[in-house]
């Protein structure tokens, strides 16, 4: 159970995705700690949904038209984010000095996290199967101490994921076709990933205005 709760974390938290692009992003240009804040509060939400979902308290259904809502205005926040971090941001200035985190800053980073797993509809089909799986394949007692013990050590996995992108990121950008590169692709994967979002968000709206 150990190795399997890890090599999940490890392996399903490569920054591919809006968030972790801005993540990547922020401690590119303002240091570590701007962009590893992210990687903690990201660990303590999916420690958070792994837990919920192996007790089952994350397969509740809520009320369609106030998830739907919600999952909107996540997106338009994403969205916001995004736009402001990834597209207006200079992508040459890079700061050394690590920026000192604020309560604002800590804040708005929450703020991000949260906006990013309302408006993900793919982070609620994982854990579901997730859920399915480990329930199925490796719990045998179901015991609260077995379901804390798989969530801490997903999220120290994805932790160490994120943190070694961080810390690549910073070897990377020291060559400008490399940071040149991965600047493009970069904007490639959020808009793509957005793209699907709000895919699967008007897939929604259309059901609801079906039934």
């Amino acid at each position: 159970m150990i190795m399997i709760a890890f090599l999940i974390g490890l392996v399903f938290s490569v920054p591919i995705g809006p968030l972790g692009m801005i993540m990547l992003k922020r401690s590119k240009e303002k240091g570590f700690w701007a962009g590893f804040s992210i990687v903690i509060i990201d660990s303590v939400a999916g420690f958070i949904f792994s837990l919920s979902f192996l007790i089952g308290i994350g397969q509740i259904e809520f009320e369609p038209n106030l998830k739907l809502a919600v999952q909107i205005i996540g997106l338009l926040f994403l969205l916001y984010i995004g736009i402001k971090e990834i597209f207006l941001k200079d992508s040459k200035s890079v700061v050394k000095n690590d920026i000192s985190l604020n309560g604002k800053s800590v804040f708005s980073n929450i703020l991000l996290v949260i906006g990013y797993y309302i408006s993900n509809p793919t982070i609620w089909a994982f854990w579901i199967n997730i859920s399915v799986y480990a329930n199925s394949n490796i719990f045998y007692d179901k015991n609260l101490l077995d379901y804390f013990l798989f969530s801490f050590l997903y999220a120290l996995g994805s932790m160490t994921t994120q943190y070694a992108s961080i810390k690549l990121m910073k070897k990377i950008v020291l060559h400008n076709k490399a940071a040149q590169v991965l600047k493009y692709v970069s904007l490639g994967l959020f808009v793509t990933t957005f793209g699907y979002f709000s895919y699967k968000v008007l897939e929604n709206i259309l059901g609801e205005v079906i039934k």
